[in-house]
């Protein structure tokens, strides 16, 4: 079985796909993906052809802040970047779901999830809903950013409302970190026992 596991930017997410890899289960996780794909040469060249040179720092390496700034300020940018690399993750999820085992439980670990056509690969999709000031509270205190970026960053991502009707099952984060566990475990016993 392929469950979806998304939220918003600091919705608790990582923390609950940890808890699952320590129960387990088997994450694949699109960050990581992300980050193995933008090291090919051939897609750091698109990006720096598509959104700035200057993005390429003098070992070769994409310039992560300056992206950061440059896509979460800018609508058509952000749009330009996603088409370099949604396609290819969304290809890497497919391949995986076709050469895995169907009694395997295996967690497709993907922030923009909906966006990038992913949950279509997914059985059920588990979203991590927490209420927006206590996310812009959370980002700006792990990422060390401003208020006005961690809110640009929020809102150009699909609003969690939107996310909470395509979702199958909600776990809610807006408590402790023994609340999101043990509503985590619930989840997953519950998803185990229907198997």
């Amino acid at each position: 079985m392929i469950l979806g596991l998304t939220g918003g930017i600091a919705s608790g997410k990582s923390t609950v796909s940890n808890y699952l890899k320590k129960m387990g289960i088997k994450i694949i996780d699109a960050d990581l993906m992300a980050k193995e794909i933008s090291e090919k040469k051939e897609i750091k060249e698109e990006i720096a052809l598509k959104l700035g040179k200057d993005l390429l720092n003098s070992s070769y390496e994409i310039d992560r802040e300056k992206l950061k700034k440059i896509v979460f300020k800018n609508k058509e940018k952000l749009e330009v970047l996603n088409k370099i690399y949604h396609p290819r993750i969304r290809e890497e999820f497919k391949k995986i779901k076709e050469n895995s085992n169907k009694d395997d439980i295996i967690v497709f670990d993907v922030p923009l999830l909906f966006e990038t056509g992913i949950d279509k690969e997914c059985d059920k999709v588990i979203l991590i809903f927490i209420k927006e000031e206590i996310q812009i509270k959370r980002l700006i205190k792990r990422d060390g950013i401003d208020r006005e970026l961690a809110i640009q960053i929020i809102r150009s991502q699909m609003s969690q409302e939107e996310k909470k009707n395509k979702a199958d099952i909600i776990i809610y984060n807006n408590g402790s970190l023994d609340n999101l566990k043990e509503e985590t475990k619930k989840v997953i016993n519950k998803i185990v026992r229907r198997k």
